[in-house]
């Protein structure tokens, strides 16, 4: 799960992994940043393509975006959901201080 303040920091370009919501398993997909829409008040319209499915842009919530390195929410249930069915080619998941 993000923060605002970490979403809104978000330019095109940057890593992250994402939580695709039509997949039943919540699996983490790599992702680059591909477009940013400055909102003010108020948290940026984020779209990014997974390196599965780089001709499709999606623009996912705020709260299925993690920040790369990945080291773990504890408040992610997506990643709790998903923790027995991650795809082998997502990014691992690391311990807090690893």
């Amino acid at each position: 799960m993000m923060l605002e303040f970490q979403w809104n920091a978000l330019r095109t370009g940057d890593r992250v992994v994402v939580h695709d919501d039509a997949d039943p398993r919540f699996g983490l997909h790599d992702a680059t940043v591909s477009m940013v829409r400055t909102r003010f008040p108020g948290a940026s319209e984020i779209g990014v393509r997974c390196d599965d499915r780089p001709s499709v842009m999606t623009r996912p919530w705020r709260h299925a975006v993690h920040l790369v390195p990945l080291e773990g929410d504890p408040d992610c249930w997506r990643c709790s959901a998903s923790a027995t069915n991650v795809s082998p080619t997502a990014v691992s998941v690391a311990p807090a201080g690893s």
